[in-house]
């Protein structure tokens, strides 16, 4: 596909059950991993997490944007990607 980042994959749900992300109350779908978006430090320690469906718990471009502005802010020393 040509990406540039790892796809997380959980086929068999055994991730979603030890970590208790299953969602239950759809009936007809579920049961269903909620979905997770993870922003991660270069040593690949999770910087921030977004979780949810829909509108409700994905971030938006600009939540993106963000947290990759203050992510860089922290870690890289020589620059101020912050504005502040």
């Amino acid at each position: 596909m040509g990406a540039k980042f790892p796809f997380l994959s959980d086929q068999d749900l055994e991730l979603t059950e030890a970590l208790g992300i299953k969602e239950t109350t759809d009936k007809i779908h579920g049961p269903l991993p909620v979905p997770f978006t993870f922003a991660l430090l270069p040593d690949q320690t999770i910087f921030r997490i977004f979780n949810g469906w829909y509108f409700v718990g994905r971030p938006t471009p600009e939540e993106l944007r963000q947290t990759i502005r203050d992510l860089m802010g922290r870690t890289v020393k020589d620059l101020d990607f912050r504005g502040d």
